[in-house]
């Protein structure tokens, strides 16, 4: 089977064919394992027909945009371990944000060489990261400025709104949408930052929600803080 071209683990697809070192199928892959912030490959999760199994990073010797090699026989893939139940995953069915900025600045270092400079997808890609980095730099450059442009505020028609969304202006409906929020949570926000008229920084928004550490990392490239 033809894999197609090198890729990187940010862009593989849930049921990607895993192929073992005898060029058997040893399992499609079921999550993928990382610790986002620090970009390190911890793994994958692969559905077998012994059920999922784990398999460490150092096994996998190649990722491909239509399968990963790996370095064992797929008659071994029976033997591997169950996943631990308090594991870092990166996706499983439903991708976020995150992965998406994470795909789009993979994409924008890598294969700019491998696609046409004039290619759409890439283009777009590319300016959808220019205009989040240059939110982030308004919001922390000249935050008036920000808060009359719309940065953050994807609810406003006619917004600058750079991909990101700013925690001291934004409705519930948008706050619901981050990483690991619902509309409760967005509502508790809503109703504390009027009662302390904004949050100051993430760190602030992590203590006064009383936020996971892991919840808080995964918001830090995603919102802003700007004056109300």
């Amino acid at each position: 089977m033809d894999e197609g071209p090198p890729s990187s683990y940010l862009l593989l697809a849930k049921d990607t064919p895993v192929f073992g070192s005898d060029g058997g199928v040893a399992g499609k892959v079921q999550e993928v394992l990382c610790d986002p912030g620090e970009d390190i490959f911890d793994g994958l999760v692969l559905a077998t027909g012994h059920g999922d199994r784990f398999l460490a990073a150092e096994l996998v010797t190649s990722i491909h945009e239509h399968g990963v090699d790996i370095s064992i026989p797929s008659t071994h893939a029976s033997e591997l371990p169950l996943p631990a139940p308090n594991r870092r995953i990166k996706y499983d069915v439903v991708a976020d944000q995150r992965l998406w900025m994470d795909v789009m600045r993979w994409l924008h270092d890598h294969l700019a060489h491998l696609t046409h400079s004039d290619d759409a997808r890439l283009v777009a890609a590319r300016d959808r990261l220019a205009q989040h980095e240059k939110a982030l730099t308004l919001a922390r450059e000249d935050p008036r400025l920000a808060v009359e442009a719309g940065v953050g505020r994807p609810d406003l028609p006619g917004a600058f709104d750079g991909g990101v969304v700013d925690i001291n202006h934004a409705p519930v409906e948008v706050l619901a949408c981050l990483p690991n929020f619902d509309a409760d949570l967005a509502r508790r926000l809503v109703k504390t930052r009027e009662e302390i008229d904004g949050f100051a920084s993430l760190d602030d928004l992590g203590i006064v929600l009383d936020l996971p550490g892991n919840q808080v990392a995964r918001l830090r490239d995603y919102v802003v803080f700007l004056p109300i």
